[in-house]
């Protein structure tokens, strides 16, 4: 029973929110395929965690070169993987970034054959180190992982040999950043009582981070690897009643800022 509402309590906050229990009751309808109420072994057995069975996310596909192989990596609903550009073969996958809600939603981030990837809803985020092996054979080996980035949909940059994202789910959170090859957490703005930004989500340019709070407010953020440095904010006029959730854009000079029904655009170019 206890480990039934860890899971529930995807931000961790000590309290099962309303929200949190919705989400869980629309996967658990997602589950129950012949819609009868209930979820029988052939809906939620082990034949589901065989690759082939791993369908789409949310979350983007990104595409790398690894070992004289063309690849596409995504984070899907049951893993994080890595499949052959030339015929779709699968080559590695990582389990643990993706969540038990199968609601994986922030693009995988790939470095020096490294690949990072995380998900809210009780699950975090992990680094794996991928391998070519002398048959051929590709894999992921975990080099961390930690609950300390559990990125719900904001995304993450890599940045100084750091990750800058938002830590937290459904029930809010906060920026952090941590180290990339350890996951040690750097800074973080966890304390409630003197946060000055919330979760949201980011974009990088011009070695800067434009980052938008869920609430609505964009922040210009210096990535700095010992603090968090804020650099200007402005608040977004004509704010709908729902969360922001659409990520900031940039290109050619300008900032673009989608808000339900309104977008806005802001020229960032240097004076």
């Amino acid at each position: 029973m206890m480990k039934v509402l860890s899971a529930l309590d995807a931000d961790e906050s000590g309290t099962i929110e309303e929200a949190e229990i919705k989400n869980a009751v629309a996967a658990l309808r997602k589950l129950d395929v012949n819609h009868d109420g209930k979820l029988t072994e052939d809906e939620v057995g082990m034949k589901f965690m065989g690759p082939q069975n791993t369908g789409a996310a949310y979350s983007s596909a990104i595409a790398i070169d690894f070992g004289g192989q063309h690849q596409y990596v995504q984070l899907l609903a049951m893993t994080v993987a890595g499949v052959s550009a030339a015929d779709g073969k699968l080559l590695w996958r990582y389990d643990k970034p993706a969540n038990s809600m199968h609601i994986n939603i922030s693009t995988p981030l790939y470095h020096d054959g490294y690949v990072f990837a995380a998900s809210a809803y009780g699950a975090g985020g992990g680094l794996a180190r991928l391998v070519k092996k002398e048959t051929g054979e590709f894999a992921a080996e975990e080099v961390w992982f930690s609950k300390s980035m559990e990125n719900h949909h904001g995304g993450v940059i890599l940045h100084d040999g750091a990750l800058f994202g938002a830590n937290g789910g459904n029930g809010g959170g906060y920026p952090a950043c941590l180290d990339f090859k350890t996951g040690e957490v750097l800074w973080n703005e966890r304390d409630s009582d003197k946060r000055r930004v919330t979760k949201g989500s980011v974009a990088f340019a011009d070695d800067r981070i434009y980052y938008r709070t869920e609430e609505g407010p964009i922040v210009l953020i210096e990535p700095s690897r010992k603090e968090y440095l804020e650099r200007g904010r402005f608040a977004q006029p004509e704010r709908a009643d729902k969360p922001a959730w659409a990520h900031p854009v940039i290109a050619n000079g300008k900032l673009y800022i989608r808000d339900q029904d309104t977008l806005f655009c802001y020229d960032i170019k240097a004076k």
